[in-house]
């Protein structure tokens, strides 16, 4: 990772704030079974379990408005369909800041995303086109009582340079924080007058 004071303190669709007092912010706001990041050779996994308090189509609403993710995490400077072969099948492309302490770099990523009947998401990370050598997501969705289930299984492994000592360790902390504000954004957000979805005006939730 690179220096750089000017860097947003922020971050993408996988990681956390340094603050504690923003971890616990971001757990009471929904209730998170679950946030875990391990390390295995030179990829990391990140696991999350949590309940919105929103409905299961504003949350897979916002979760699949590719040309504006930044709104459910404010790391993520742009983000754009590719190329959609059919609905529900796209190549997405996502630029994010990712600053720990002073260590700061920004991140793209190309991904192709798969929607499923089921209101799962998958996403596979095109390395070639990509600041990770691979990359691996599953979302998946379902409604219950208290609000959108949301179970999150993810892997990464970056191509660029971190440092060896406590850089593990920041990276493992920064995708479960990442996560958690991404879990709090969708419920703050979910609220909120609709923006154009992926191109076509949508109305408000």
């Amino acid at each position: 990772m690179t220096s750089s004071r000017g860097c947003s303190t922020s971050l993408t669709v996988f990681a956390v704030a340094v603050l504690a007092g923003l971890y616990t912010a971001l757990v009471s706001a929904a209730d998170v079974y679950v946030a875990t990041a391990s390390r295995e050779n030179d990829s990391y996994r990140v696991s999350v379990d949590a309940v919105v308090s929103a409905p299961l189509a504003d949350v897979h609403s916002l979760l699949t408005d590719y040309d504006h993710l930044g709104r459910i995490n404010p790391s993520i400077q742009a983000s754009e369909i590719v190329q959609q072969r059919t609905p529900g099948d796209l190549r997405v492309r996502t630029v994010t800041d990712v600053c720990v302490w002073i260590y700061c770099k920004r991140l793209r990523q190309v991904q192709d995303v798969t929607e499923t009947g089921d209101s799962s998401i998958v996403a596979i990370v095109i390395p070639e086109q990509s600041d990770f050598s691979y990359g691996y997501a599953h979302l998946s969705l379902w409604q219950e009582a208290a609000g959108t289930r949301v179970r999150l299984q993810g892997e990464l492994k970056p191509n660029f340079w971190i440092p060896p000592l406590i850089g593990p360790w920041m990276v493992k902390r920064k995708l479960i924080e990442e996560a958690l504000v991404t879990i709090g954004n969708l419920e703050r957000v979910a609220p909120l007058p609709a923006l154009t979805h992926n191109g076509e005006q949508t109305e408000a939730p």
